[in-house]
């Protein structure tokens, strides 16, 4: 009698089967103009302050991981997993905005070719 009740109280497993009549494959990138346009958000302003902020969001849990009296270990679990998925995110953002732009060149080295190929089509007259 006493198992019977004790099995009454033990975790059962369900699973659920879920129909999704959406698209199964994944995301490949998309063609040229996607993954162009994408590459465009690493200088616009409001993903680079949406990326701050997941920023932030990461440098708060991390704290208070580290920082402050945790009650249970799954609060403890919960942090470190919140910590770990914004280093995913912010990981697959790097990816798919840095890696298709073109290589940071300085800035003064460009503008030094600028001016090279504006004086060279200057006409010089009377100069030897």
């Amino acid at each position: 009698m006493l198992e019977w009740i004790k099995s009454l109280f033990q975790p059962r497993v369900i699973y659920r089967v879920i129909e999704y009549n959406g698209q199964r494959t994944h995301f490949q990138g998309g063609d040229k103009g996607i993954r162009e346009s994408v590459a465009t958000l690493s200088s616009h302003p409001g993903f680079l302050y949406l990326l701050s902020k997941c920023n932030a969001q990461n440098a708060l849990l991390s704290s208070k991981l580290k920082n402050s009296f945790h009650q249970t270990l799954r609060e403890v679990d919960l942090l470190q997993a919140g910590i770990y998925w914004s280093d995913w995110l912010k990981q697959e953002l790097d990816k798919s905005t840095m890696g298709a732009t073109r290589p940071q060149t300085d800035a003064f080295d460009e503008e030094r070719q600028a001016f090279e190929a504006l004086d060279a089509q200057i006409e010089r007259v009377g100069q030897e």
